[in-house]
């Protein structure tokens, strides 16, 4: 049988990763049928931004994945967009042979951040390929990094964002921080790298103005950074602090030749310890409307393994970027961008790989209706709250109840009610609001 384009392009799309492709045909690629399991099938969306912010969503999610994919949509004039990044812009490659098309794709795969890639697919998809032209996927590599045993005695802290992530890194980094004692600071991209309770958590940075001064970064001797998504925090934004940027995959071996870390636990960076202060009352605050730290604790308390909550950039989604406890890697996403419709996007992947799902919305905007519209025309469920003060609930307990109703299977969209200004003590430690669009005054 002659091989054409075609093959080649689903060649390269799952060797990235890709399960779906969202927007306009493929030649060569299964359209969806009840949501079979084929790979990777086109799922038809008549509006291109749609299918983009969808495709947006189902990369983002894929960072924690065991085997990270891209999201996928082709929309008109050819182009193919692969992502990995909320709101992501790239102009377009334009490849007009079949060897151009295998070096542009194994190009797609090689950010370990979110990240996004457009091509132009100028050329025949039906035209045939010789039998040895296979596509193929270039991972990073380089010259490893290694830290001398002296270091062993420095005042570190490690800063780790979403590309640490991707690709299974995670436990790398774990490994570091056990064999030298050294705390971990995650920007919100990164969360569960550790569980929040785990010595090792220094705490979730780049939110606020503070949040690296509170990290102790000015006092330490090197500050070690890795996978860091330039949307969440910018290298340049830690400070003139001596810096080592590290590639996630090096991690591991980092200080692979020091004695293991026999000392006691690392004590609680400020950033961990201050803003805990002033968390915790928030957490068992009762009465109606909820608090927010309240609220996203009773979303981390009923999510079940594998679970996962979603929010867009705003209000709600600072408070889970804050304050949601974790446990698991990849439980919470807040995208790094302002984009209005991730958090329904993101649940309508969810549903479509039957994963327990719940998307915290400010409100429930034209977009994001309309995803939840195309989910339902799909037959796929969807779980959805709006937290504001104007919503209902019997008493403070419901929440929780309500909540694990939905991740186990309950639809719809609930409008909770929820403190959503109730950032004072929060701003009075970290100071102003610095991701996104600031949510708050």
């Amino acid at each position: 049988m002659t091989r054409r384009v075609a093959d080649l392009l689903a060649e390269g799309l799952v060797a990235l990763g890709v399960q779906r492709v969202w927007g306009e045909a493929i030649p060569g690629l299964p359209t969806d049928d009840g949501m079979a399991h084929l790979r990777p099938r086109l799922i038809a969306v008549e509006d291109p931004e749609l299918s983009v912010l969808i495709a947006d969503a189902d990369g983002r999610l894929g960072l924690g994945d065991p085997s990270p994919r891209l999201g996928a949509a082709l929309v008109p004039g050819g182009i193919l967009h692969l992502s990995t990044k909320p709101a992501g812009l790239a102009a377009p490659l334009s490849v007009r042979t079949a060897e151009e098309l295998v070096d542009a794709l194994a190009a797609a795969g090689q950010s370990l951040v979110p990240d996004t890639m457009a091509i132009h697919l100028d050329l025949d998809l039906e035209d045939p390929i010789a039998d040895d032209l296979v596509a193929r996927i270039d991972r990073p590599d380089g010259i490893v990094t290694t830290l001398n045993p002296s270091f062993a005695d420095a005042d570190v802290v490690v800063v780790v964002g979403p590309g640490v992530v991707r690709g299974g890194f995670t436990e790398g980094l774990r490994e570091l921080a056990r064999r030298t004692g050294w705390p971990v600071v995650n920007t919100w991209g990164a969360k569960g790298v550790f569980s929040w309770f785990d010595p090792h958590h220094g705490g979730t940075a780049g939110l606020q103005e503070r949040d690296f001064e509170l990290a102790g970064l000015a006092g330490a001797d090197l500050v070690v950074v890795s996978g860091l998504d330039p949307d969440e925090s910018l290298i340049d934004a830690l400070g003139s602090h001596v810096v080592l940027e590290v590639e996630p995959w090096q991690l591991a071996a980092l200080t692979y030749q020091w004695e293991p870390y026999r000392g006691d636990p690392p004590e609680r960076l400020p950033l961990y310890a201050e803003l805990s202060k002033v968390i915790t009352p928030l957490y068992e605050r009762d009465g109606l409307p909820l608090s927010p730290a309240r609220a996203a604790l009773h979303l981390s308390g009923a999510r079940p393994e594998g679970g996962l909550v979603v929010a867009d950039a705003g209000v709600a989604g600072f408070w889970l970027a804050r304050t949601f406890p974790t446990t698991e890697v990849g439980s919470v996403v807040v995208p790094a961008t302002a984009i209005s419709g991730f958090a329904a996007a993101a649940a309508l992947i969810a549903g479509i790989t039957e994963r327990p799902c719940i998307a915290v919305l400010d409100e429930l905007d034209p977009v994001s209706e309309a995803i939840l519209e195309l989910a339902e025309s799909y037959g796929v469920a969807t779980a959805a709250q709006v937290w504001s003060e104007a919503g209902e609930l019997a008493d403070v307990d419901a929440h929780a109840r309500l909540s694990e109703s939905q991740f186990a299977g309950r639809s719809g969209i609930v409008d909770v009610p929820v403190a959503v200004g109730d950032e004072d003590a929060l701003l009075d430690v970290a100071g102003p609001v610095v991701a996104w669009t600031t949510p708050t005054a």
